[in-house]
């Protein structure tokens, strides 16, 4: 990817679209440290932060929902308390020892916020339906009190209900000035949900689309390559 330059703001939730291959995914893996990048600054609150890893970005205020849950999101042979705890290790240990009174209430938190449903903390998460195995990476990432949630296909593989629940989620935490990056291939859930559309086709930005002028028309010239000023 290449000539790559945006903002987000607090409280926004900035959709990304493009079609397959296009350098969505790539570009996000990159701000989050997964993958190196050659150049580029990126700012948090007005300031520079260094991100050559996951956990330096952590550390700066990012979470990241990753597209493929069973692979990347979950240890899914694991629970949902180690689940959820891996990515909250500060918050219910101290010196290396597990506090379990911590751990018991952020995860009971994390089961009744966001309505899992499952035979208790100690559920697998193989066991569970796939828009329970999102919550559960939702209510993961959500503890970390990220300053920027980047969303990689959050609603896929999960059914209508479950896919409502997570638009309610994104929204709430929208309204408690969460920075919100949403990448779906879904163009409909894109215009639905943002209040910016950001268009990416062959690794570089081709567009910003404010919600008034974001349409289904707009967002695939974009992506096909064509210009709206034709």
């Amino acid at each position: 990817f290449h000539d790559v330059c945006f903002s987000v703001r607090a409280g926004e939730v900035l959709g990304v679209s493009g079609l397959m291959g296009a350098g969505r995914t790539e570009i996000m893996q990159s701000i989050f440290g997964n993958l190196s990048r050659e150049s580029g600054k990126i700012f948090i609150d007005g300031e520079e932060v260094t991100i050559k890893n996951p956990r330096q970005a952590i550390a700066a205020g990012i979470g990241f929902v990753t597209e493929d849950r069973k692979t990347e999101g979950l240890l899914l042979e694991k629970s949902i308390a180690e689940n959820i705890e891996i990515a909250n290790l500060k918050k219910v240990s101290s010196k290396g020892v597990l506090n379990k009174k911590k751990q018991d209430e952020i995860v009971k938190q994390g089961i009744e916020e966001f309505r899992v449903k499952c035979f208790g903390p100690w559920h697998e998460c193989n066991n569970l339906s796939g828009g329970n195995q999102q919550k559960v990476v939702l209510a993961k990432w959500i503890y970390t009190d990220p300053k920027v949630l980047i969303l990689d296909e959050p609603t896929k593989g999960v059914d209508i209900g479950a896919k409502k629940e997570i638009y309610n989620i994104i929204n709430e935490l929208a309204a408690k000035g969460v920075a919100i990056i949403m990448v779906s291939s879904e163009l409909p859930e894109v215009l639905g949900m943002s209040d910016r559309v950001m268009v990416v086709r062959e690794g570089s930005v081709r567009g910003i689309l404010n919600r008034e002028e974001a349409d289904q028309e707009k967002s695939m010239i974009l992506a096909t390559g064509g210009s709206l000023n034709e």
